[in-house]
């Protein structure tokens, strides 16, 4: 039994856990709820009840029409007024403020995932609930906000209704209660099958989302239509209904012999309730027709309340199984991405790089480096040729600090690349992958993700890298939005462009390194000399790290570096391992062999 209790004191924090970012963001929201449903609200229910009452008795008494009236104007003026000042309160705040912070507890998913380090998104695991945070934490915070002031709301009325109804007919709250016992009683075992169905239906409908997104973006179309992917994802559709319908059939077999029940019970509650108070309160006097009316009301109004503190347990049960699965998202621990104190400021100037017996490898997998050694001077030029998954692109990715090694140290001007502030580091490290990634934001700001420039620096760039087509795409305006994801305004790029605009990024600041990777796959040859000719230019002092399967392109490097499983075989100048006749020497020679034929 003890525990049970201690397991159930646990679920309940993961309630506290989906509350708190709302007593983060608005604790001035959260009590003004409060106040609302706990005083407002029964206060109303309570007037509504007391109306047919005051007004029937004074009819019954002889009352004059002027003051049944005015006892009828003065009740509904009060209902009105609360009504009112819900109402207002509810446009003028609490919607366009639930708005407000349901986006911060957004971006607060978001920033969690920003500030996660990369090696989680290794894991499918981990991944599957990043998502699942990000489609169910604003509506599940929501959802728990209103559990304690429905419950509270619920609960008072049930004080003052149960108050009302006793006091005119002890045996009538009696019978009210008993249905009420009787109908939750009923509704526990749905429960958790209605918890589950809606954590399981946020499953199945995953794959459905990813269909619908594949089909929306511009760069799966080609692909979609000469193939039959187009066909299969459709197909995958198909399948998410069959498995909605078996997810439901399983729910319904749980659940529908209780709702039925409930649904049989409450005709029966209210047959009931008129009986006791036709038979045994009112029992012939004519003068207790308001009281029936009152009570008719309040019992109505009992069982309502009750129901509502019903929902809010199986709301608090199906709460639990969300935010325990959403936390899991939060409890990630990282080591790299969190910022902290007692770091170094990253340093000015070009770059000294060391690998100093470094050993590597990813979880999962059989690629590794081992007691790995490299030094690069500050500003030289060097070049990491090899084939695929010869591990070029994981010593970027620690150069990044991506990962952390296993053993052995990276060090940049001789410091320890974990002793550095790596969020200031990463900005003096310019970088373009091999995927192009074009940011759905204006030109103005895909040229400044790493320094905020002005103006003429960015027209400077775009003339540099070639980009004054994509200027005139966007009629000379900096601020045109560089996708059609969000607006129809927006600019459609090519593969050249595309590539060449994430390129055009390295050259808005004083950067100590730069590292390209395949910077120049979808260029022309004549683009690729240009961005070539500029990289290797004396205006250029960074350390620059060029990673190529097209070998013609790195020829006039300082030193080339062939790597093979983790390890350098070979390097040296082009000339160097020409001459020495390697296996640097047989790719060159049969690129060229190619590119000719």
């Amino acid at each position: 039994m003890d525990n049970k209790k201690h397991k159930g004191i646990i679920k309940l924090r993961y309630i506290f856990f989906l509350l708190s970012p709302f007593w983060k963001h608005g604790r001035l929201y959260v009590i003004v709820t409060v106040i609302m449903a706990g005083l407002l609200q029964p206060l109303s229910t309570y007037l509504s009840t007391r109306l047919p009452q005051r007004a029937i008795d004074a009819v019954m008494a002889g009352a004059s029409r002027n003051s049944v009236l005015m006892t009828i104007g003065i009740y509904t003026l009060g209902i009105a007024l609360i009504a009112g000042a819900q109402r207002a309160v509810d446009m003028a705040y609490t919607r366009v403020t639930q708005v407000k912070i349901t986006n911060k507890i957004r971006n607060d998913v978001n920033e969690k995932a920003l500030f996660t380090d990369f090696k989680y998104y290794d894991n499918p695991d981990f991944f599957a609930k990043f998502m699942f945070a990000q489609e169910q934490f604003p509506n599940q915070a929501s959802v728990a906000m209103w559990l304690f002031p429905e419950a509270l709301k619920g609960i008072i009325t049930v004080a003052a209704m149960g108050t009302l109804i006793a006091l005119a007919g002890p045996a009538l709250l009696g019978v009210t209660l008993v249905f009420v016992v009787l109908n939750t009683i009923i509704g526990i075992p749905t429960l958790k099958p209605e918890a589950d169905y809606h954590v399981n239906l946020t499953n199945v409908w995953r794959p459905f989302e990813y269909v619908s997104r594949m089909l929306k973006q511009k760069e799966n179309a080609a692909e979609l239509r000469s193939s039959g992917a187009g066909l299969k994802f459709l197909q995958t559709i198909v399948g998410v209904t069959e498995r909605f319908h078996s997810v439901y059939q399983e729910y319904l077999k749980k659940t529908l012999p209780f709702f039925l029940a409930q649904g049989i019970i409450s005709p029966i509650q209210t047959a009931c309730t008129l009986a006791y108070v036709l038979l045994f309160i009112i029992d012939g006097d004519a003068s207790k027709i308001g009281l029936y009316a009152s009570l008719t009301v309040a019992s109505a109004a009992l069982t309502s309340s009750l129901g509502s503190v019903g929902s809010a347990v199986q709301n608090m049960l199906s709460n639990t199984l969300y935010g325990e699965r959403i936390s899991a998202f939060f409890e990630a621990k990282s080591e790299i991405e969190p910022p902290r104190n007692g770091v170094i400021d990253a340093p000015m100037g070009s770059y000294e790089l060391e690998f100093c017996d470094v050993s590597f490898c990813y979880e999962n997998a059989k690629f590794a480096l081992e007691h790995f050694n490299l030094h690069i001077k500050p500003g030289q030029r060097i070049a990491i040729v090899g084939e695929n998954g010869a591990g070029k692109t994981t010593l970027t990715k620690l150069l990044l600090r991506l990962y952390d090694v296993c053993d052995g140290r990276v060090l940049i001007n001789n410091q320890n690349i974990k002793e550095y502030d790596i969020h200031a580091l990463r900005l003096h490290i310019g970088v373009a992958f091999q995927d192009v990634r074009v940011l759905a934001m204006s030109l103005r700001d895909n040229l400044s993700v790493y320094n905020e420039i002005s103006d003429e620096q960015i027209i400077e760039v775009i003339h540099q890298l070639g980009l004054e087509g994509v200027l005139r795409k966007a009629g000379g305006d900096l601020d045109r939005i560089i996708s059609r994801e969000f607006t129809e305004d927006g600019i459609a790029l090519s593969g050249g462009e595309a590539q060449r605009l994430t390129l055009a990024r390295l050259f808005t600041g004083d950067f100590g390194l730069l590292v390209l990777d395949e910077p120049s796959s979808s260029l022309d040859p004549l683009a690729e000399y240009e961005l070539m000719k500029i990289i290797l230019d004396k205006s250029n002092t960074a350390t620059t790290i060029m990673i190529a399967h097209r070998l013609s392109t790195v020829r006039d490097f300082d030193i080339i570096y062939h790597m093979e499983r983790g390890k350098i075989i070979e390097s040296g100048t082009h000339d160097v391992l020409m001459a020495a006749q390697g296996k640097y020497y047989e790719m060159f020679t049969r690129q060229g062999e190619n590119y000719q034929g």
